[in-house]
């Protein structure tokens, strides 16, 4: 992989731009942004990121990943035992804990690079006069009500109360009503649809859209197994489904002369939520997979699942994950090397982020629950061409920019009906809008946190990526006001503080071609004692994937025989890769 430096093409509008979009920018006006920031703005907040130290480390050789440590000359400090040690405390990471827990193994530890677990799923707590305690999401906000098939997400669903015994959700977890509006035409509509002025031809087309995607939600191979179905290690790989992965959702679109501009915009839109990709950059396979995966009885109505949410989006699950795992996890923990020991075990090296110290734990088996870009720098350097196969293997997997915000409102801005819901989004906009974090708790009046999305859906990610790290908060703040005004002209007075979360690898992106590249496939298969659990495999960030990737890998664990066969396992798989 190459990480030389590259030179910069974009200039700081290209990139507001690629967020704001082009037509927003063009109403605004350069001079008018440029004097906007020039002044103060009327709140304070901060830009967010995670811990990029880890990833810069990881790209220079291994001895020199200490180099700032302050017992660099020590790196037997601190050193324990585990049967199993976990690299990344994501859901996926928290996932496979939780299902060592329920094979019988105790003897783990989850190492957590951030201050606090859950990955893209944590969140955070505001204190305000106007509502008192409000917890808000910085990422994932909800979750499909699963289907039957999907019996372990289901029961780990029962014993969070969110469903009960027959299987039913628990009211106060469903999404209430109103659930989604859509500002379209100077005003707001229910639904994410504006279809008041929408055509005959329109109408059809959405009614001819849903029934194709109610016909694909059935569609089974040979061996009866569902073409699209969560998680993906439950779908059929049948060559016919696969040729889709090798259109874009656009191309499939076109092909079946679906043109109603307002379907567009909903494919589009949907893309861009669930992979921070348009639809001209989607794999078809997983653009249909958006829709025709989340019926849960497609040969009764076109419906999707009722959706689970909670003030704190998907932290919900990830604390309840959290609660029973319990002081396995130890966070601010940067795994810098791994290498193997004579007795076949495995060693790891992490750094104490806050506190700069060194400690060293051993493993009968390493479960790595992290992005392949970081995985593969982790392999150890016994493993030769393994992991310079691994390496590239990471090249083929893309990864998306997001910036969202958590915007404190002192009082809501006054509007007619319909009234704010859960999901507001904006039609033909660039931005996703945003969700209503005091919605689930029955207050529709008053403060609350709004959580603003952006997904940058430019060509060139790491270029991208690189030109919004350099953002600071009166820009990015900026930007959300500008989108936000659009439909709320005087929200900046309603404002109390807005923090900005800049997510440089957000979510592993389903290109063209990204489904039935047989690198993908192959990056999930473990090496030996080493173990491979991140959403990222399946090539759909979802938490249902990363899910049940974590529950894999830990059953790999759990059968896997510890000790000195591990050596010869390594070897063998050496050969085998």
């Amino acid at each position: 992989m190459n990480f030389q430096p590259r030179r910069l093409r974009y200039t700081r509008r290209d990139l507001l731009s690629s967020v704001l979009g082009a037509g927003t920018l063009a109403c605004l006006g350069c001079n008018s942004l440029s004097s906007r920031w020039s002044g103060a703005l009327p709140f304070t907040g901060s830009v967010l990121t995670p811990n990029r130290d880890v990833g810069h480390r990881l790209r220079v050789p291994t001895a020199e990943r200490f180099a700032s440590s302050s017992d660099a000359e020590n790196p037997n400090a601190d050193t324990r035992h585990a049967r199993c040690v976990i690299v990344g405390g994501g859901v996926a990471g928290l996932a496979a804990g939780y299902e060592l827990l329920k094979s019988g193994i105790d003897d783990f530890l989850i190492l957590e690079l951030e201050s606090t677990p859950g990955g893209t799923s944590r969140s955070t707590q505001y204190q305000s006069d106007s509502f008192g305690s409000l917890r808000a999401p910085w990422g994932a906000h909800y979750l499909p009500l699963p289907g039957t098939h999907n019996e372990p997400l289901r029961n780990f669903l029962r014993e969070c109360g969110v469903l009960d015994e027959s299987g039913a959700a628990a009211e106060q977890m469903l999404c209430r009503d109103p659930e989604e509006r859509v500002w379209a035409n100077g005003r707001w509509h229910y639904g994410l649809l504006p279809m008041g002025d929408a055509t005959t031809e329109d109408i059809s087309q959405v009614e001819r859209f849903q029934k194709e995607m109610s016909d694909f939600a059935q569609t089974r191979d040979a061996n009866d197994k569902s073409w699209f179905v969560l998680p993906t290690s439950r779908a059929s790989d049948d060559p016919e489904s696969l040729a889709l992965d090798q259109l874009s959702m656009s191309q499939w679109m076109q092909s079946r002369e679906f043109d109603s501009p307002r379907l567009l915009w909903l494919v589009d839109h949907s893309c861009r939520d669930d992979y921070g990709l348009r639809a001209d950059q989607t794999s078809a396979w997983a653009g249909i997979f958006y829709f025709a995966s989340r019926m849960l009885d497609p040969s009764q109505s076109t419906e999707s699942a009722p959706v689970l949410t909670w003030p704190e989006g998907n932290c919900f699950l990830v604390d309840q994950l959290v609660r029973k795992i319990g002081d396995r996890i130890e966070t601010d923990q940067a795994v810098l090397s791994m290498s193997e020991l004579d007795s076949g075990t495995l060693s790891l090296n992490a750094l104490n982020t806050q506190t700069q110290k060194r400690s060293n734990v051993t493993a009968d088996s390493v479960i790595l629950a992290v992005p392949q870009f970081i995985a593969c720098r982790l392999l150890t350097d016994s493993l030769g061409e393994v992991k310079q196969n691994r390496i590239e293997m990471a090249q083929s997997f893309q990864y998306g920019s997001w910036l969202v915000a958590n915007i404190v409102l002192r009082d809501r801005p006054k509007e007619n009906d319909p009234a704010m819901c859960w999901d507001n989004v904006r039609y033909q906009s660039s931005s996703l809008g945003y969700v209503n974090a005091g919605h689930q708790t029955g207050s529709d009046h008053g403060g609350t946190v709004l959580t603003w999305y952006q997904a940058l859906t430019t060509h060139d990610t790491a270029l991208t990526r690189t030109e919004l790290m350099t953002l600071n908060w009166e820009e990015a703040a900026e930007v959300v006001c500008s989108d936000l005004e659009i439909m709320h002209p005087n929200i900046r007075e309603h404002i109390e503080a807005m923090d900005v979360m800049v997510w440089g690898h957000a979510m592993i992106q389903p290109t063209v071609g990204s489904r039935s590249n047989p690198l993908r496939t192959r990056a999930s298969q473990s090496i030996g004692n080493i173990h491979f659990a991140a959403s990222d495999l399946s090539g759909v960030a979802l938490f249902e994937e990363a899910f049940d990737h974590g529950r894999r890998a830990a059953q790999a664990v759990a059968q896997s025989k510890v000790g000195r066969k591990s050596r010869s396992r390594i070897r063998q798989n050496s050969v085998q890769h």
